[in-house]
């Protein structure tokens, strides 16, 4: 009975140990950071270019100031009405289909784009998915023939900044 009690007295120690070590690695916003902290064991120096560094982290919400575009980029949602990867007609249809929603819709910014070997539309820079999702409804009660393939997707949305903006 002792034993037993002392194995699971061992096991919840362990248990909580690992928790901490969980919610401190949280913490940090990246691996980089983690690694260098004085808990974790050991001395690391990382040393790495100023872009790697962004690509590890693991920051949420970071917008991107591009002065010279008039736009700052964040995460968000689009609206995907279109993906094909038929390379003999792929662009052409989500070229089609971008004239369709500038016309009915002018006021959304439409973006074709090629991801080997696919072929995208996506409409529209929204902050939340909430506000894609109605923008999503109105798309499918306008163009009822592409509406089984339009989705509300992650993406790096665009996000006008006035023009006497700076860093």
């Amino acid at each position: 009975m002792r034993k037993s009690l002392f194995f699971i007295l061992l096991l919840s120690m362990i248990g909580l140990t690992n928790g901490a070590q969980a919610q401190i690695a949280v913490m940090d916003t990246s691996i980089v950071q983690y690694l260098e902290r004085p808990e974790t064991g050991g001395k690391v120096k990382v040393v790495q270019p100023a872009q790697l560094a962004k690509r590890v982290s693991r920051a949420e919400g970071v917008i991107k100031y591009d002065g010279n575009k008039g736009y700052a980029q964040s995460s968000g949602f689009r609206i995907q009405v279109f993906s094909d990867n038929d390379y003999r007609t792929a662009k052409n249809n989500a070229l089609y289909k971008e004239g369709l929603i500038q016309q009915a819709f002018p006021e959304l910014e439409t973006y074709v784009t090629f991801t080997s070997p696919f072929w995208r539309l996506r409409v529209g820079d929204f902050r939340s998915y909430e506000e894609a999702g109605n923008a999503l409804i109105q798309l499918k009660k306008e163009f009822p023939q592409m509406a089984r393939e339009m989705r509300v997707v992650r993406d790096k949305i665009h996000i006008q900044i006035h023009q006497g903006f700076t860093e």
